[in-house]
């Protein structure tokens, strides 16, 4: 069977690789977890410029009209140097769904912006419990006669809220004969929305947002009134399945890092990587990673590919989240002391991996999914 990639996505993958390396050092992320913006504004500009934010757009919107698999393998390579931009929130989860639910006036308006990097977008979906709760949003939209909403709750872990030109929430909303989720874009400077930044394991920019009486237009409607979770069930298998790509990327860099180090580091006159315990310890991780790729890459072809994929997505969910932060704790125990330090990389990937476990539903989440669809509830 062939598993490789084509000429046109080997050629994607290197010239994605090339670009991150260079831009993206370590210490470049060291610097923008204590920035007070959390990314690059130049990075960002140069992203755009390569039309990264409009992959998979279609080209009427400025965007290269690539396929998902190949946004994929973007991701991957975002994941080898833990990137951080906006771009997973605003051009990717945002833009999809604008670009699926969205009528032809709002996509024309606001998708050619989102893809020059112009306009940050962003998406408020967890309750005060850190739940999705889409299905019956806590959030509440009471539509009044002046024809707009009045929006009030709290969203917690929203990205980027601090500089997003709009935040897509969903509602519930309630009045005049309409009722049920529905997704509504606000002003992220509206009077009465208050953002607090959250200290995260990953220090990452992340934020609990309040609305108190937002006034939101009735215009701001994405979709259709009370079908807004259905709308987010259509891009939430990509999300996942793009953050399963960010910890395979992750996943490989933790790898080449300890065996590197295990080559390198001697002890006792003797390399590290020559002991019987410390090779079991490469070859577990090794066999981690390859398991890894093939079940992220089978999900990322299905859904590329637009076939029925909802238990490989959720297979490759669950497998990854576990197997990055294993990889990773093995790589600490490998390198001793000097794993745990701010200097060195693996701690970066390390928490990336214990926030990617628990993003779009932990382990255990997804093996629930898993042994319902195989009738076992």
């Amino acid at each position: 069977m062939e598993f490789g990639f084509t000429s046109e996505q080997e050629m994607l993958r290197k010239s994605f690789a090339e670009f991150l390396n260079k831009e993206c050092p370590a210490d470049l992320v060291r610097e923008m977890i204590e920035d007070e913006i959390g990314f690059s504004p130049s990075l960002w500009k140069k992203m755009a410029e390569l039309e990264w934010l409009g992959l998979t757009y279609d080209d009427r919107y400025g965007g290269m009209e690539s396929s998902f698999l190949d946004l994929f393998i973007l991701f991957e390579q975002i994941g080898k140097v833990l990137l951080p931009s906006p771009l997973f929130t605003s051009a990717v989860m945002s833009g999809l769904l604008i670009n699926d639910a969205g009528d032809d006036n709002l996509k024309d308006s606001l998708l050619p912006r989102i893809i020059q990097g112009k306009k940050i977008l962003t998406l408020a979906l967890l309750d005060e419990q850190g739940r999705l709760d889409a299905d019956e949003a806590t959030i509440e939209a009471v539509q009044s006669q002046g024809n707009q909403f009045l929006v009030n709750g709290t969203r917690l872990l929203v990205p980027y809220a601090h500089v997003a030109d709009e935040i897509i929430v969903c509602a519930g909303v309630k009045g005049h004969g309409t009722g049920g989720s529905t997704l509504l874009r606000i002003d992220g400077k509206s009077e009465g929305l208050q953002t607090t930044f959250l200290n995260t394991l990953t220090g990452e920019k992340t934020f609990a947002v309040r609305f108190d009486d937002v006034r939101v237009p009735a215009g701001n409607v994405i979709g259709d009134v009370g079908r807004g979770h259905l709308h987010l069930r259509g891009i939430l298998p990509k999300a996942t399945v793009l953050k399963c790509g960010e910890m395979l990327g992750g996943l490989e860099r933790v790898v080449e890092m300890s065996v590197d180090y295990v080559k390198e580091r001697h002890q006792f006159g003797r390399p590290l990587g020559s002991l019987q315990a410390v090779q079991h310890h490469c070859a577990d991780m090794a066999t981690y990673l390859e398991s890894t790729r093939l079940i992220a890459y089978q999900a990322a072809y299905l859904l590329s590919e637009g076939l029925p994929c909802e238990t490989e997505v959720a297979m490759a969910k669950a497998w990854a989240s576990e197997a990055y932060r294993k990889t990773t704790w093995i790589g600490q125990q490998i390198q001793g002391g000097i794993g745990f330090t701010e200097e060195w990389d693996m701690h970066l990937f390390y928490k990336h991996a214990k926030a990617s476990e628990l993003a779009f539903g932990s382990s255990w989440f997804h093996r629930a999914h898993v042994f319902k669809n195989m009738g076992l509830s």
